[in-house]
């Protein structure tokens, strides 16, 4: 990014919330600009509509800030975006939709704007519209902060767990405690089941208190030495000291069958039942931290297969 000294590389699969988001490394400052950038594009969106509004209701000729063809060109956001438009953070998903959410809500305006000057009147469903467009990208830029933000911290914001940075440094550990006293340890990944389904239907505020309460069942089921962290999206790797697998499986059991019990108050008429699936490995200290998670993630992807809500452990016939 445009004038920026490198620092520490942290991996933005450490940042995490949204799967979009870029699969690449950023350096502390980098990370700082990000999030003040989007931040700042939530307020700017706020001022503009302010005087998108003023214009309306006091009958005044729109301002160039909302009519001007390149008006989002010109706004905060959209300077930044041209300035850096060729780094590869811009190619990405999350960040290519946020962008042409941006451009749309400008042009959207601009035609309102002229409308309502020239008119005196609005259709309610284009106005309606206009506001669900500033909505939705409001939110996304939010998420967005938030997750790029979580890189700066140990704890994921949204959880409260440890990041997947400080979880790294504690397997470390324990591999070498596992070295000193051959004690056993396993990890498992566990990924809340059809949780995209959940964002589709009911919201993200909906999935972010999912994510929320299935995080605090999971602790409160754990015993006081069991660890865990986000790992992104929706799943957590949970570490299981002296637990060989299939004790692991029996603590994991338990916790599995507590979540599907308990139903999550969101903001609908019924409260939401959600399951969760396991994929277990043990932590050995000859293997690479990458292939115990990689053993983890294919016994999760088989607990997927053969019909979720199950925790399954990994051997070598699942490769």
């Amino acid at each position: 990014m445009a004038g920026i000294t490198e620092e520490k590389a942290i991996s933005a699969q450490d940042i995490s919330t949204d799967r979009d988001l870029p699969d690449a490394e950023f350096s502390r400052r980098q990370l700082e600009e990000i999030v003040r950038e989007l931040e700042s594009a939530i307020e700017e969106t706020r001022q503009w509509l302010a005087l998108f509004h003023r214009a309306l209701v006091c009958h005044l000729r729109p301002d160039p800030e909302v009519i001007t063809e390149d008006a989002h060109r010109m706004s905060r956001f959209g300077r930044w975006y041209s300035t850096n438009r060729d780094d590869d953070l811009f190619s990405q998903p999350a960040f290519a939709a946020l962008v042409g959410m941006h451009q749309a809500i400008y042009a959207h305006a601009a035609i309102l704007a002229v409308r309502g000057w020239k008119d005196s009147s609005i259709p309610p469903g284009e106005y309606d519209a206009l506001l669900h467009k500033i909505e939705s990208f409001n939110e996304q830029a939010g998420r967005m902060a938030r997750a790029f933000r979580a890189a700066l911290s140990d704890l994921d914001p949204l959880t409260g767990t440890n990041t997947r940075r400080t979880m790294e440094k504690e397997l470390l550990r324990e591999q070498q405690r596992i070295r000193r006293t051959g004690r056993p340890c396993s990890v498992a990944i566990a990924d809340i089941d059809r949780f995209k389904s959940v964002n589709d239907t009911f919201g993200h505020h909906a999935g972010d208190r999912v994510l929320s309460r299935v995080t605090r069942m999971i602790e409160d089921s754990l015993r006081p030495y069991d660890s865990i962290y986000r790992f992104g999206g929706e799943e957590f790797l949970i570490c299981l000291p002296d637990s060989d697998p299939e004790e692991a499986r029996r603590v994991l059991d338990r916790v599995r069958k507590k979540i599907a019990e308990t139903p999550i108050e969101i903001d609908s008429d019924e409260p939401l039942l959600v399951t969760v699936s396991f994929g277990v490995a043990q932590l050995v200290p000859r293997r690479r931290l990458k292939e115990i998670t990689e053993r983890a993630d294919r016994a999760l992807y088989e607990a997927k297969n053969t019909g979720r809500d199950r925790v399954v452990v990994w051997t070598a016939e699942l490769g």
